[in-house]
């Protein structure tokens, strides 16, 4: 991912910032906590391990290089979802995974590193979302949708900045405010997450594509 894309990710991403804060203003009693994954060759924290409450968090820029390790940053994420790391009830986690391409892992460790994810509490119950960046030929469209679990809203297709402008900060707020307004999840309860609102449409009349 480079070039205007990782530049619109950057962008995007602190832009809804103020965003969720307006969001949750009216639900005082709920404290959003923010971490990032990047990957590339491998997986690692962007911003953690540890949690940052929203006011105190700060997106560095993010550069693009290397590979694709899918697998491995969905691994990470579920090591801090476990029910050791968790609260015993809270509200649900909201996961948003952002991809331009191919997992470049090998396709049995992707499957096992969802397959493990959906067997954790939390991961059953956290609203996980997924955009796709680029044509959709850059990106495997069956991949990225084993990791959301959100039917009615699928895979997140942005074909142009204006895109992808619009799905991250829908995906942010929509679901921090979902979340927020959901009763907090006991790992006894049935059920995995809340519902969405639909996401904003594509915007197709856009002269610069990714």
């Amino acid at each position: 991912m480079g070039g205007k894309k990782i530049a619109t990710l950057n962008q995007a991403i602190r832009e809804s910032i103020p965003l969720i804060k307006n969001a949750v203003a009216a639900h005082p009693q709920v404290q959003v906590m923010m971490r990032a994954i990047r990957f590339s060759d491998d997986a690692a924290w962007h911003v953690g391990p540890d949690p940052v409450t929203l006011d105190q968090f700060f997106w560095p820029e993010l550069s693009a290089d290397g590979l694709t390790s899918t697998a491995q940053a969905i691994r990470l994420l579920s090591t801090e979802l476990s029910v050791e790391k968790m609260p015993r009830r809270g509200l649900p986690p909201v996961c948003i995974l952002i991809s331009d391409g191919y997992s470049t892992d090998p396709e049995e460790e992707y499957t096992k590193a969802i397959t493990d994810l959906n067997r954790i509490p939390w991961g059953m119950k956290s609203i996980r979302l997924a955009i796709a960046i680029g044509e959709d030929a850059d990106y495997n469209e069956a991949e990225l949708l084993k990791f959301v679990n959100q039917e009615k809203v699928g895979l997140l297709k942005a074909h142009n900045p204006e895109d992808l402008l619009n799905f991250i900060k829908w995906a942010s707020t929509e679901a921090t405010l979902s979340s927020s307004r959901s009763k907090s999840k006991d790992l006894s309860d049935e059920g995995t997450n809340v519902a969405l609102s639909p996401p904003p449409p594509s915007i197709t009349s856009s002269t610069e594509p990714f």
